[in-house]
């Protein structure tokens, strides 16, 4: 801050490789400074993506202008007053969030306010083996059990024809705020349950969120790994690149680089939307948004970045040239560009799933501490720490512990 530079933070993730030159271009038409940061994120270190991103809403001088920042984050931090709100701006303007599915408004709005301009929406759904269903006369799984039976049933083949180690299915298991918690959102959201209501307090569990768990924690032990409980995204992309596993449950995000970046692979593979349960399928749904820390001493110039890294002409750079399949912008995700660039059965996974995705994970106005309550009880019954029930009431205890200090 205060040296006429705009200091940038966002994550080191592939859908964001042509950042750099965004930036750039933002500079050669402005005439304003810009500087990334990047941060690797995987399990074990996403947590000072975290502490990084509050510290730049809380910090009386934040160690950066402009983040690329996890909606939930962003709801906390503006109840603390460290976001600035860009209703105003956006008013004044003429702009409006029209161009983002209803669920995505939402996740970035409170009240009346605008926390952030979203860039990316991701949603969890499947990558498949194509190859190896088809050899087996295997479907693509449509429910949870098709899913275990499909899982199990390729998982004996493989091993009984290739006498090698191999597993039918991999999704996150790990704890904190970003991995097990996202995972098991679909889970619930399949049963038709939520952890937290409108107002953020505590929902009364029953047999959905138990029916959820059990039948996320069957698969795991069932047709997973048994280092389940370290799995995020980087590992879950790089088993199935090895071999190690038929099919993957994360985002389309992933997949788009997967398929990009491993042209084998991809012959062999198919995308498809996660599998249903009792109340429908349920993608989760992670819309990061540009926003402002309120105590930038360059708010003007901050807006001017955030409107162009927010904007379509800019998504839709971005989406072709770093495979950024999941934009938030429907505009560009609908595009006849993308129609061009994204195999069909990807983009048609990515719309499907943008249509029904809502945030499954504990959304309210505790912050990242909810979804790690939630995430680390998992990554215990994983491990066999705790069972079913003491992990829904551990959950349970932490999400009113968090509510009962929200309150005070």
């Amino acid at each position: 801050m205060g040296n006429g530079v705009l200091r940038v933070y966002q994550e080191d993730w592939f859908p964001f490789r042509a950042l750099p030159e965004a930036l750039r271009a933002f500079t050669r038409a402005t005439g304003i400074r810009a500087e990334l940061a990047w941060d690797t994120v995987g399990v074990g270190t996403i947590e000072h993506m975290f502490d990084t991103m509050v510290g730049s809403f809380t910090a009386e001088r934040p160690a950066f202008d402009v983040v690329c920042c996890d909606e939930i984050i962003l709801r906390k931090m503006h109840r603390l007053g460290g976001v600035t709100d860009l209703a105003p701006r956006m008013r004044h303007e003429g702009m409006s969030l029209v161009h983002v599915t209803e669920a995505t408004r939402q996740a970035v709005t409170l009240g009346d306010a605008v926390l952030g301009l979203p860039c990316v929406n991701v949603s969890s759904m499947l990558l498949c083996r194509r190859d190896l269903l088809g050899r087996h006369g295997l479907p693509v799984p449509r429910d949870w059990a098709e899913l275990r039976s499909v899982a199990l049933a390729l998982q004996e083949a493989v091993r009984r024809d290739e006498g090698r180690e191999f597993w039918g299915f991999e999704t996150r298991g790990a704890g904190g705020g970003g991995h097990a918690v996202w995972t098991v959102g679909s889970f619930t959201g399949s049963h038709g349950v939520r952890w937290l209501d409108d107002a953020g307090a505590p929902l009364p569990q029953g047999e959905g969120h138990r029916a959820a768990l059990e039948t996320y924690l069957d698969i795991i032990r069932t047709v997973c790994p048994p280092d389940q409980a370290q799995i995020s995204f980087v590992e879950m992309r790089r088993d199935y690149a090895a071999g190690r596993v038929g099919m993957i449950m994360d985002v389309g995000m992933e997949y788009a680089h997967v398929l990009a970046s491993t042209p084998r692979l991809a012959e062999a593979s198919v995308a498809a939307m996660v599998p249903a349960g009792p109340a429908g399928r349920a993608p989760n749904l992670y819309c990061p948004a540009w926003a402002i820390p309120a105590r930038t001493d360059m708010a003007d110039e901050a807006w001017e970045l955030v409107k162009f890294l927010a904007s379509d002409a800019r998504l839709l750079a971005d989406g072709l040239e770093a495979n950024a399949v999941e934009t938030a912008s429907l505009p560009v995700l609908y595009s006849a560009e993308f129609d061009r660039h994204f195999r069909p059965d990807l983009l048609s996974a990515v719309r499907a799933s943008r249509a029904v995705a809502r945030e499954e994970r504990p959304f309210g106005p505790h912050g990242i501490e909810a979804c790690a309550v939630v995430g680390d009880a998992v990554e215990a019954a994983i491990r066999g720490q705790e069972t079913v029930d003491s992990a829904l009431a551990r959950i349970d205890r932490g999400l009113a512990a968090l509510a009962e200090g929200e309150a005070r």
